[in-house]
């Protein structure tokens, strides 16, 4: 029980911090409005209609000949428009839009968006405006109402205006964000699910999917196989526990990869990739040697916001899945930023740090910069002097 405390205290604390960092977001936005990078406000990033007058961020438009279709998409007697950009080469009369990226007239189809660097995310756009190549376009129509970027034509399927061909185009459809499926096949956004069953295929939740004979795992640790991997696991019994842990009537699994000599009845989630059973302790899949299981649980600072790594049973401190060289048992606590202590020594991670004064070693609340804790006599940086 007190290591889920533990737990829920930790989730509090990133809930607290994601804020914040929204707020410095915010705050930096309301900058770059003042100094004129920015609208006054998003409801005027885009093309709007007022008192008889075209507006575009939050600027008038003076052509008369100017009509808005959305916030998007617009057009005067002689251009076509994605928000401030022209679409080069599309036919004026014909010319609608599907939705906030796709529009068609009747030579072809395209797929607009907007994206930003990353050293200057809020100051700096790029249009992508993409002309959909070999696209019939009396026959394209977007996919799924809420699952923004697919559509199809009577030829080939299309993911923010890329074509990629299915076995069946005029059966496909979406079961949700990431996966499709036609008569034949079942689709991870444009690569087949090898040996999917298409009939009993479903999606559990994030990061989840199984059929009748098989589970599936797909997410970010796995692109170099096409963005998903098999389970080993009885889809039968297959049950989704605490993220990235699951387990089947046997065996207890860790994101894909089975916990070997795992108990599943006994299995329970600990905290931050730490799992225990009724045998062992587990840091990811692999045993934390020397761990006694009824006693484990995670110590925190509770000032700490990054250190869940430590832990504890009745005769031994651990680091990730190392055994720390601590003796006074009673005495250990976490000071954050991967330190550590006891009456006698300062550690970071399992190592020691030397000449530290552990009556007034402290870490610093921020953690940034070129020295991250200090003593009397000292400034440190990752554990060194």
């Amino acid at each position: 029980m007190k290591s889920r405390s533990i737990v829920k205290t930790a989730s509090a604390m990133k809930n607290n911090i994601i804020l914040f960092i929204k707020l410095i977001k915010w705050v930096f936005k309301s900058i770059l409005v003042i100094l004129g990078i920015l609208p006054f406000s998003r409801c005027s990033s885009g093309y709007k209609e007022k008192d008889g007058k075209v507006f575009f961020n939050g600027k008038e438009i003076t052509d008369k000949s100017f009509v808005v279709f959305s916030d998007e998409f617009a057009k005067s007697d002689s251009a076509v428009y994605y928000k401030s950009y022209c679409i080069n080469g599309a036919d004026i009369k014909t010319f609608v839009p599907l939705d906030a990226h796709y529009a068609k007239d009747k030579n072809t189809a395209y797929y607009c968006d907007e994206e930003r660097e990353g050293q200057n995310y809020y100051s700096t756009k790029h249009s992508v405006i993409v002309k959909i190549k070999d696209v019939h376009g009396e026959s394209f129509k977007l996919m799924g109402e809420g699952y923004e970027g697919y559509a199809k034509d009577n030829k080939q399927s299309y993911l923010k205006g890329t074509g990629f061909q299915v076995k069946d185009v005029a059966t496909l459809e979406i079961i949700d964000g990431q996966f499709l499926k036609d008569k034949y096949q079942v689709y991870f956004q444009q690569k087949p699910v090898k040996n999917a069953d298409v009939y009993s295929f479903r999606v559990l939740q994030k990061s989840y999917a199984k059929d009748t004979a098989r589970v599936y795992y797909y997410g970010y640790h796995n692109e170099a196989n096409n963005g998903i991997h098999e389970i080993p696991a009885n889809a039968n019994s297959f049950t989704v526990l605490e993220y990235p842990y699951s387990k089947d009537e046997t065996s207890a699994f860790h994101v894909f990869t089975k916990i070997a000599y795992s108990d599943a009845n006994s299995f329970s989630v600990v905290g931050n990739d730490f799992s225990k059973d009724k045998n062992n302790v587990y840091f990811e899949t692999k045993i934390l040697k020397g761990a006694d299981a009824a006693s484990f649980f995670i110590i925190q600072h509770e000032e700490s916001l990054d250190d869940f790594n430590f832990t504890k049973d009745k005769s031994h401190i651990f680091y990730k899945d190392k055994m720390m060289s601590v003796t006074d048992l009673n005495g250990f606590k976490v000071l954050g930023l991967e330190y550590s202590m006891d009456h006698k020594n300062v550690y970071h991670g399992t190592n020691i740090v030397k000449n530290a004064d552990p009556k007034t070693f402290k870490v610093y609340d921020h953690g940034y910069g070129e020295e991250d804790a200090e003593d009397v006599n000292n400034k440190f940086l990752a554990g060194k002097r």
